[in-house]
């Protein structure tokens, strides 16, 4: 009997040690982060939606001759106004802005008819935006003149160019830019108040 007890402990000590050793399992890799994804509007869109946003293709308007000096001195001027108010907007500094305005353009601005006008225009950008991706739009309303500055001025004035200017008056200028088509589009009506110049629409 002790002969057979010590031949199965033998057995069983020889099977644990044959027993292979649990291996590690490796850790699974880290999940590695979703890539941005990157919308890219055609060319073309872009042209459309910046004409819808805020710019107008221009229409006659009779202007005054005003020397070549105060020409060049206006345009140098406004140039020099229109690089301030990009890196205004760029940095989304409402109250800055607002400075740069007339009081009569900012009370319009705040009007009801004015934003239902803007919010339109919102909306049919949006819609030509939407209809390239596939997608719907969403009606966004603009209910005070901040909300105006948020969602058409940032995503479409931040990089203004003034190409030429037009006097409506001695101390009125209308200033234009030229896109990609070779349209002249109106940029803004500007008035001489107070010996500086501010944006009257």
């Amino acid at each position: 009997m002790r002969l057979i007890g010590s031949l199965l402990f033998i057995a069983v000590l020889l099977s644990c040690q044959s027993a292979p050793a649990p291996q590690e399992q490796p850790a699974p890799p880290p999940p590695q982060p979703a890539e941005p994804q990157v919308i890219i509007i055609p060319e073309e869109i872009e042209e459309i939606i910046e004409i819808t946003e805020i710019l107008e293709i221009e229409e006659y308007v009779e202007t005054v001759e005003v020397s070549e000096e105060l020409y060049q001195t206006t345009m140098a001027e406004l140039q020099v106004l229109i690089g301030e108010l990009n890196g205004i907007i760029r940095a989304r500094n409402y109250p800055a802005w607002v400075g740069y305005l007339s009081e009569a353009y900012y009370a319009r601005m705040n009007t009801r008819e004015f934003l239902e006008e803007r919010t339109d225009e919102l909306f049919r950008r949006d819609q030509i935006v939407a209809a390239a991706m596939g997608r719907t739009a969403q009606r966004r309303v603009l209910r005070t003149s901040r909300d105006y500055f948020e969602h058409i001025v940032i995503p479409s004035r931040s990089n203004d160019r003034v190409d030429d200017i037009a006097f409506i008056t001695d101390n009125q200028v209308r200033a234009y830019t030229i896109d990609n088509r070779g349209n002249l589009l109106i940029l803004y009506d500007l008035e001489l108040i107070g010996g500086n110049w501010r944006i009257v629409n």
